[in-house]
């Protein structure tokens, strides 16, 4: 008994991680190779891969793809950069800090819908208040979700907004366990803060920033409450990322098995990235010369 006790212990993760990710795998390949009309067909007919010629013919799916990478791409430059420098800026002590790292939090808390409902509000090309405020400076309203050309990158800074706080926590955490006698030393030696960010502040915190990093390319990859509750992919697909393309094939054109092959391609994609992100990007232990 003694000898699968541990395998006892682990069995419940075991059977909740085989019916939670590999049973919907299992399910997901097996719809993407069938003719299923999502809610009515009880036995789909079996069709191989001509989903995934359909997915490769369809310019839609190809440009999702394109459109999920960019976004990915913007999402991480700002979510990696911005939250950098505010954990530099807010990691000192006194009560103004301790008040703005507070206040910092309350995007991140908000629920996502309630952030796309006061966005869409605040940026309504009408009475919105975001244009109440150009139309008090004299200058012509703006239809920020309605254009092409601003659409997506308004929707890349509002879910920016709302992951920047989690981020600027994580990494003030990790400023706070760098020992300060190692800024006096490198003072002493006269480094100036250049020198000190680069060669101290960095390398201590490259865990860190390698794992923000990581977070925020999954998130952004597979943001869908965002940009559905507000632009729906639209204007002119101008927003359809992969989760977008994949949740109207399934439930608005009813073409699950077309949707699953899609978001079969989608979980692939995703893995493959993760597993250049973790060969490329991992930090690794510099060995000391003895």
């Amino acid at each position: 008994m003694k000898k699968y006790r541990g395998l006892i212990f682990v069995l419940p993760v075991i059977i909740l991680v085989l019916f939670i990710v590999v049973l919907p795998i299992i399910t997901m390949l097996n719809n993407s190779l069938r003719d299923v009309r999502f809610g009515f067909e009880k036995n789909p007919a079996f069709t191989g891969l001509k989903n995934y010629l359909d997915l490769l013919e369809d310019e839609t799916f190809i440009d999702s793809i394109g459109k999920s990478f960019l976004w990915t791409a913007e999402n991480l430059l700002i979510q990696l950069t911005v939250p950098l420098l505010l954990a530099l800026l807010l990691n000192r002590k006194g009560r103004f800090y301790q008040f703005v790292r507070s206040v910092l939090l309350i995007p991140w808390i908000l629920p996502m819908v309630v952030v796309s409902i006061v966005w869409r509000w605040l940026l309504e090309p009408n009475i919105g208040y975001v244009n109440y405020l150009i139309k008090c400076l004299g200058l012509s309203l703006v239809n920020f979700l309605g254009s092409t050309s601003l659409a997506f990158h308004i929707l890349v800074l509002i879910n920016s907004w709302h992951f920047i706080p989690f981020g600027t926590i994580l990494m003030l955490a990790a400023l706070s366990t760098i020992p300060t006698s190692l800024y006096d030393a490198a003072k002493v030696d006269g480094a100036n803060s250049f020198k000190r960010l680069i060669h101290i502040t960095f390398p201590l915190i490259g865990r860190i920033i390698w794992f923000v990093g990581l977070l925020a390319f999954m998130w952004s990859f597979n943001t869908f409450d965002l940009i559905w509750l507000t632009t729906q992919g639209g204007p002119a697909n101008s927003t359809m990322t992969l989760p977008t393309y994949i949740y109207k094939l399934a439930f608005k054109t009813y073409e699950a098995g077309k949707a699953s092959a899609a978001a079969l391609i989608s979980t692939l994609i995703l893995i493959g990235v993760a597993v250049i992100y973790f060969i490329v990007f991992t930090p690794r232990e510099k060995k000391g010369v003895a």
